[in-house]
């Protein structure tokens, strides 16, 4: 223990401020003082990180960042269990610039720590936002004010946490994925951050109280808050929200994006209560996964909530099947959102095109609605196969429009009149029969393909012989700024087997694939490029994108795909959607003798072209032609193929 006081003594003197006070720190590290002041480690203007990270180290129980005059400037700081920071008022800790390189370099660290206090009203943790969008930093959005990982007993009390990287707070998981617990956050301000003014991605007893999450900008979600789950093993379990406010944010107030937590999932149990948003871009979204096996259970309630001046509409709900939690909004106001929009509703209700399911187990009990226009305000924007009208609505809702107020009672006859079905004939897909198809190859060599660049993931089918090389040839591509994916290109065998792993290249460079099959059949090649985006250019096989179980995601990209359809064929479609606001794309379907029979532009939401009148009887390889829309942005869309063996091929002669 000696020699731990001198050495601690001599970094303190070493330190040469005057404010050192070396004897006081022996008598913390003695174990005589409960409390102490970080100022007795040293401070330098420059650079404090040393004295303060010395002074947390000390593990004295309570530890007083004192106002010294000047910004405490410091590098990342760690701290530890079983202590209470307590920052004077008007004190400011500064990320120290230039630092904070790694792309997931955080101001304060809590990582599986119990029993911890930070406590600050009037006081400020501030990193450097502006120098982080640009180099030398490589972007990243993991720079977060408070990085909170697998600890217990958390208290952030009175603190203003500003201009991160990432986070005003992240509340995630270190290795072995256990939740955050028993989380306090109290009369806090999220300012300016770059990613989230909060993350929550796995907590247990969390509290939020009186906290302001204000103009975060930079990269998506840019929320007030956000609710996001990585694994279906992490969760959302007795979370409040109480007395909360966010405000002008680029992304949305509220936003519980939880599709990776599963029916096996801890259900949620989430409560917002007397909470505001204000300016946002929606007020309150929220996405789930769809059927019941991907559908997180348990409950949302939202109580006394207020949505106010949303950029678009107040409340998004998103693949939420009645099958799934059950989620109420109670005596909440949606006031003034997206006023000068009059085709956008105030509750906006969507399907993604691999659903199966409505969107559904919803109450609205007692809500105010209030518009200066009339204008629809609740819609479904149905990008699926799904016909039925949403399900199981029910409350009451008063809306008042234009000055006229009108209450609306929610009942299953409403709600069919409300909601028709999208499409009057019910087309299903169609399970392919492999181990009977007759592979058609009436070309020779590696021939180019339709260059459409397959977004995120998704997989190819080929048809390989025994014996005979195999050539792909496929390009990797940036889409905005993302980085790029790190999974390597997969190739599968008719078992399942993988038979070779590819890196994906550089953007703009390509990958080859260069194999010879010791058995022949129906190979597959999984692709996952991230955010980004990955085409196939040239093959020697026939080739198709596997659209057996949900459609194909695209991007930005023309050409033509091919569906043979089986001789006797009765009713079959083609189906197209954009995706998000104005994303849009063009499609034409010609038959087989060229004719074409069906086009639409501008496409954004679900749109189909159904063959009827004995179409597909005869049979043939239609054409699907995908064009840049007349009007709205050119960005992602998906393509599917019902009634159908569900694969769009890339080449009209290479086909099965």
């Amino acid at each position: 223990m000696k020699r731990i006081m001198l050495v601690v003594m001599a970094a303190a003197v070493a330190a040469g401020s005057p404010a050192a006070a070396p004897e006081q720190v022996a008598r913390v590290v003695s174990g005589e003082l409960k409390e102490a002041r970080a100022s007795w480690w040293g401070f330098e203007k420059e650079d404090a990180t040393r004295a303060l990270q010395a002074a947390i180290d000390s593990r004295v129980p309570r530890l007083i960042v004192d106002d010294t005059g000047a910004p405490w400037i410091t590098d990342r700081l760690t701290l530890v269990s079983d202590q209470e920071i307590v920052f004077e008022k008007g004190v400011e800790v500064l990320a120290k610039k230039g630092a904070f390189t790694g792309k997931s370099d955080s101001l304060f660290s809590l990582v599986c720590v119990t029993n911890v206090t930070l406590r600050g009203p009037g006081a400020t943790l501030r990193m450097r936002r502006a120098d982080y969008d640009a180099a030398p930093y490589a972007k990243a959005e993991w720079r977060h004010v408070l990085n909170i990982r697998s600890s217990v007993n958390v208290k952030i009390l009175g603190l203003t946490l500003a201009e991160s990287g990432g986070d005003g707070v992240y509340l995630g998981c270190a290795k072995g994925g256990a939740p955050n617990v028993g989380i306090h956050i109290k009369d806090v301000v999220c300012d300016k951050n770059y990613r989230q003014g909060i993350s929550v991605i796995s907590a247990e007893d969390l509290l939020i109280e009186n906290t302001v999450m204000r103009e975060t900008a930079g990269t998506p979600p840019a929320a007030g808050i956000d609710f996001e789950p990585n694994h279906e093993r992490e969760r959302l379990k007795n979370c409040v929200m109480r007395d909360c406010l966010t405000v002008s944010n680029q992304g949305d107030g509220y936003d519980f994006y939880v599709p990776q937590l599963t029916g096996a999932s801890e259900p949620l149990a989430i409560r917002i209560e007397n909470c505001t948003s204000s300016g946002d871009r929606f007020a309150v979204r929220i996405t789930t996964g769809n059927s019941p096996e991907q559908a997180v259970r348990g409950t949302m309630t939202f109580t006394g909530c207020r949505f106010e001046n949303a950029q678009r509409s107040g409340v998004g709900i998103a693949r939420k099947p009645a099958s799934g939690a059950s989620l109420a909004f109670e005596r909440c106001v949606i006031a003034g959102c997206a006023a000068g929009a009059p085709g956008t509703p105030d509750i906006h209700l969507s399907n993604r095109v691999e659903d199966e399911l409505p969107v559904g187990g919803i109450r609205l009990d007692r809500l105010m609605i209030m518009s200066p226009i009339e204008r629809p305000w609740i819609a479904w924007q149905n990008n699926t196969t799904v016909v039925e009208p949403v399900a199981d609505l029910e409350g009451t809702v008063t809306v008042e429009q234009a000055g006229i107020r009108r209450e609306i009672a929610l009942t299953p006859e409403w709600a069919n009149k409300m909601f028709p079905p999208r499409f009057t004939v019910r087309v299903p897909r169609v399970a392919p029969d492999l181990a009977n198809a007759r592979v058609v190859d009436r070309e020779e060599g590696i021939q180019k393909l339709s260059p459409l660049r397959l977004r995120r993931a998704g997989t190819y089918v080929f048809h390989a012989a025994a014996g005979r090389e195999v050539v792909l040839v496929g390009q990797h591509s940036q889409v905005g700024r993302y980085a790029p994916a790190t999974k390597p290109l997969l190739v599968r065998s008719p078992v399942g087997k993988v038979v070779q792993k590819v890196a994906l290249p550089a953007f703009r460079g390509q990958a080859e694939i260069r194999f010879v099959p010791d058995v022949g059949g129906f190979y597959t090649l999984e692709v996952d490029a991230g955010a980004n985006a990955f085409a196939l250019l040239s093959a020697n096989v026939p080739v198709a994108l596997d659209v057996t179980k949900k459609a194909a995601n695209l991007i930005a990209s023309t050409g033509s795909l091919f569906v043979p359809v089986p001789p006797g064929t009765g009713v079959f479609a083609i189906g197209a959607a954009g995706e998000g606001d104005g994303e849009a794309v063009k499609v034409t379907v010609l038959d087989p003798s060229g004719a074409k029979v069906w086009t639409k532009d501008n496409i954004t939401q679900i749109e189909r072209f159904t063959a009827t009148d004995g179409q597909g009887s005869s049979g043939g390889i239609w054409q699907v032609k995908l064009e840049r829309p007349g009007a709205g942005a050119f960005e992602d869309f998906h393509v599917e193929a019902l009634g159908v063996p569900g694969y769009l091929f890339l080449n009209r002669n290479r086909y099965w």
